[in-house]
């Protein structure tokens, strides 16, 4: 817990940056959550390096995604967090390769709903958004292979909650983008990318990973 406590502070100074109405200090406070769990990573002790280094990636084209997205830039702010994705993804492939094909079920269901309720006003943006779609899936898909791959481990389950919960943000920027809006969407939107982003992060540093 003492390794999030930065995280919190800096979630913190963005919601203070948000509620001050200026937008180049929001657009400084944005990436900064994200940027401390990289930190976080990064020096974490004894952890195995692939995994640590796919999360710190991961986190890194985050906090771009981040500045990109406030800037509304959304076609390139997409792309960075597709390259986040994948970054997890080879992350939790380097933790096990069990291939776990009863797992993919839910997520592979969760994702065709999602596009099926999208595609509809999608228009140029299908093929960008279908490929995010299929990684993000496949992100939870590994996430939830870790889990039961090895002795118990507090860090796994922390990926798959940190993994789903970004699903369920981005689920909600898709479906409040694409299809109704949803009102006062933004808070949860926030609150699930950080407790995906703080679970992802735990996987990597956290004491117990197998």
């Amino acid at each position: 817990m003492k390794r999030l406590a930065p995280f919190a502070i800096a979630v913190a100074l963005y919601v203070v940056a948000s509620a001050a109405g200026t937008p180049a200090l929001r657009l400084a406070a944005k990436p900064l959550p994200v940027l401390v769990l990289a930190v976080a990573v990064a020096v974490a002790p004894g952890r195995p390096f692939a995994l640590r280094r796919g999360v710190f990636i991961g986190l890194l084209f985050s906090a771009a995604g981040d500045v990109l997205l406030e800037l509304d830039l959304f076609l390139p702010g997409l792309l960075a967090f597709l390259a986040a994705h994948v970054a997890y993804v080879v992350a939790f492939l380097s933790d096990t390769k069990a291939a776990a094909l009863l797992r993919v079920l839910p997520f592979a269901i969760w994702g065709g709903l999602l596009f099926t309720h999208v595609q509809p006003r999608l228009g140029s943006l299908a093929g960008p958004v279908i490929v995010y779609i299929v990684a993000i899936c496949t992100m939870m898909w590994r996430a939830a292979a870790r889990v039961g791959s090895g002795p118990a481990s507090q860090g796994a389950w922390a990926g798959l909650l940190g993994a789903v919960s970004f699903g369920l943000s981005d689920s909600l920027i898709a479906l409040d983008r694409f299809a109704t809006p949803i009102p006062h969407v933004s808070a949860p939107i926030m609150l699930f990318y950080w407790l995906g982003q703080a679970g992802i992060a735990k996987a990597a540093f956290d004491k117990e990973s197998p």
